[in-house]
């Protein structure tokens, strides 16, 4: 699993996500050397540049992670760097337990957990303290949000969105592009693309 990159780790997005990668990155002893924004934000203590056009060659080939938590603009990014021929990085939190392959992109945050048997896709964040518990799928783009649970065999389509706190019961599907509101337990099947929210969590 290519969880430890190196030479070394460009960071595309600046905000407050990509801080919390930064420091993931900073705690596995990975270097990185640069960040992409277009807005070029203040306060990293590395090179800020506002495209991967703006990077010189020797920094092209470090390797890339798009840390973005909006799950559209990930995806864009992400075909923007293949695209472009660059390689991916895949990141694991030194405090967080994985038991099952990662998709190429995918960020596992401080203290998460992901069981055995799960299926994970491409460019997912399993955020802060989340869990996605035994034969879980999860999807391509998708953000599991901080303190968020899919239980055992929780399924949740690409780009979808389970907020902070939120419980998927075992077995149930979240579709393609739905958004589970912080706090919800969903109980039965979400239908793409629909917002849901509450206990039980329901279409809003």
């Amino acid at each position: 699993m290519p969880d430890h990159p190196t030479p070394g780790l460009v960071i595309v997005g600046g905000g407050g996500h990509a801080r919390s990668v930064a420091d993931v990155a900073a705690r596995r002893g990975i270097a990185v050397l640069a960040v992409v924004d277009p807005s070029t934000p203040a306060g990293w203590d590395v090179s800020v540049v506002g495209t991967l056009d703006d990077l010189d060659a020797e920094t092209r080939a470090a390797t890339f992670v798009v840390a973005i938590g909006n799950n559209s603009v990930r995806a864009r990014e992400l075909a923007l760097i293949d695209r472009l021929g660059l390689l991916h990085a895949t990141l694991v939190a030194s405090t967080a337990t994985v038991g099952s392959p990662l998709g190429l992109g995918t960020q596992v945050l401080e203290h998460a957990h992901i069981g055995p048997g799960a299926a994970i896709g491409r460019a997912v964040i399993v955020n802060t303290a989340a869990v996605v518990e035994h034969e879980a799928v999860v999807e391509d783009h998708v953000h599991v949000a901080p303190g968020a649970r899919l239980l055992g065999g929780a399924h949740v389509g690409a780009g979808a969105m389970v907020g902070a706190g939120a419980v998927v019961l075992p077995f149930v599907r979240v579709g393609s592009g739905a958004v589970v509101g912080a706090g919800s337990v969903v109980v039965r099947d979400v239908p793409a693309g629909a917002v849901v929210r509450g206990v039980p969590a329901r279409a809003h």
